[in-house]
């Protein structure tokens, strides 16, 4: 699942870089595979920081918008 995660948060990147806006599903896609790690792992550090970069990403998808990318 960590496999899984790295692919999409670097696609997910990749394509905001290049003014994509799905990049911001991948990277919300990212978040949850990397929760779905830190329960299995008992990583409780990295299942609240993904827990709050779900809230930043959803953020950052609503002001790109108002930008009139």
């Amino acid at each position: 699942m960590d496999f899984i995660a790295a692919i999409f948060e670097l696609t997910g990147v990749w394509m905001i870089g290049n003014k994509n806006r799905a990049g911001f599903l991948l990277a919300l896609m990212c978040n949850i595979a990397w929760i779905i790690v830190a329960i299995k792992t008992s990583l409780w550090g990295l299942l609240i920081t993904m827990a709050a970069f779900i809230f930043i990403n959803i953020r950052n998808y609503r002001k790109w918008g108002k930008d009139g990318h």
